[in-house]
């Protein structure tokens, strides 16, 4: 297996402004919550950044991967026990509006998608909207 290797991007002079949000996050459980089933997916390398008032979602593969998904940049809004996304356009072309096709296989809701954080700290977040519940490990 090829491992992940995601790549940084940061500003110079900027603060985190997120707490514990704040930073890279690799997406390893989703559980389907009407199904009831869980499955892992850290092997599919999907990351979560976040990072000022910005979000990106991003898929990486390694090379016996022949699918590329293009990475979206959103904004998101944050309180104390929720997280909403939304406004996501593909990264590359930031005029074309993300639809909910481009964003599923990110595991995202739709084009705004509301979670509950039911945990979250410096190393685990976990995020749970009606539909799936989200575990995250920070990278």
């Amino acid at each position: 297996m090829v491992g992940c290797l995601p790549s940084f991007i940061y500003s110079c002079g900027k603060m985190d402004i997120n707490g514990d949000l704040d930073g890279m996050w690799h997406l390893r459980m989703v559980e389907d919550l009407p199904e009831g089933t869980i499955t892992s997916v850290k092997e599919q390398c999907i990351y979560y950044s976040i990072q000022q008032e910005l979000i990106t979602v991003k898929r990486l593969y390694g090379s016996e991967s022949r699918e590329i998904y293009e990475t979206h940049i959103g904004r998101f809004i944050h309180t104390r026990d929720s997280l909403i996304l939304h406004n996501f356009r593909i990264f590359q072309n930031e005029g074309i509006v993300g639809t909910s096709k481009s964003l599923a296989p990110f595991y995202l809701d739709g084009l705004t998608s509301r979670y509950a954080i039911k945990r979250l700290n410096t190393n685990e977040m976990i995020l749970r909207s009606n539909q799936r519940e989200l575990t995250f490990k920070k990278f």
